[in-house]
């Protein structure tokens, strides 16, 4: 009877496949669901309402630099006020967990985005799934939010 190989090599394999990478193969659908299509409405939401995603508010006569996301399990900043559930992230640089105390989405009408949509804006882009939502910027950071957590890179 031949030798079977441990499962586990491929699980070790995977491991240490570069986060850029799988970042890549999420946004571009290799690893998800084929894409719906594109999207660069201002404001949307997933279904049920678990993450809701859009352009930031800004100054007005300035141009919108930043998106902002809110979702249950998203870190919640030990200073400021207002309430937590709230990530922004810019074309370049980090994820910035937030406190707000205000509707700071620019749009006003939501829309829902479906399973495989990939929505872009401001040098941001995000890739819907069906439980999960991962948006990145240039510089390859970004987060992946749903079902009640939250991870940054």
């Amino acid at each position: 009877m031949p030798k079977k190989r441990p499962s586990h090599g491929v699980v070790r394999r995977l491991a240490i496949v570069p986060a850029a990478l799988a970042t890549a193969a999420l946004a571009t659908g290799a690893l998800a669901a084929p894409a719906l299509g594109a999207s660069h409405v201002a404001l949307w939401h997933t279904a049920g309402l678990q993450v809701n995603c859009g352009i930031e508010i800004h100054v007005p006569g300035t141009k919108a630099t930043e998106v902002l996301c809110s979702a249950a399990g998203i870190p919640t900043p030990k200073h400021g006020f207002g309430d937590g559930g709230f990530v922004q992230l810019a074309a370049t640089a980090g994820p910035q967990t937030l406190r707000l105390s205000q509707d700071s989405f620019a749009g006003t009408s939501s829309k829902l985005l479906g399973q495989g949509t990939l929505w872009s804006a401001l040098g941001v882009t995000c890739s819907i799934s069906r439980t999960t939502v991962l948006c990145f910027n240039r510089d390859n950071h970004g987060f992946v939010i749903g079902g009640g957590r939250y991870r940054s890179f």
